[in-house]
């Protein structure tokens, strides 16, 4: 499976999110399942490594994309390069 997917009843507490496997969402709601067990409930991990989990609705929100200018993506680019390169030294 390779779809999002997030519903919930109007007025309910939690919502239900179905995430595919190896995704950064997945490993969000493993690591808040496990540090918050009485409100993130992984319900259903699947062969294919896609999960069910129930979250409170409170959890969810939308945002639009940081708008940056060209000088503050090329800092960034330049900081991501760096911690890579840095990182790499520690691994070797």
């Amino acid at each position: 499976m390779n779809e999002f997917a997030i519903e919930w009843i109007k007025g309910g507490e939690y919502a239900g999110v179905t995430i595919p496997s190896g995704t950064a969402l997945k490993s969000k709601l493993l690591r808040l399942a496990k540090e918050n067990p009485g409100e993130v409930k992984i319900i259903a991990e699947n062969k294919d490594g896609s999960m069910f989990a129930h979250i409170p609705v409170r959890y969810i929100k939308i945002s639009p994309p940081k708008k940056m200018s060209e000088e503050q993506k090329e800092a960034a680019s330049e900081r991501f390069k760096k911690m890579w390169k840095d990182k790499q030294g520690k691994e070797a």
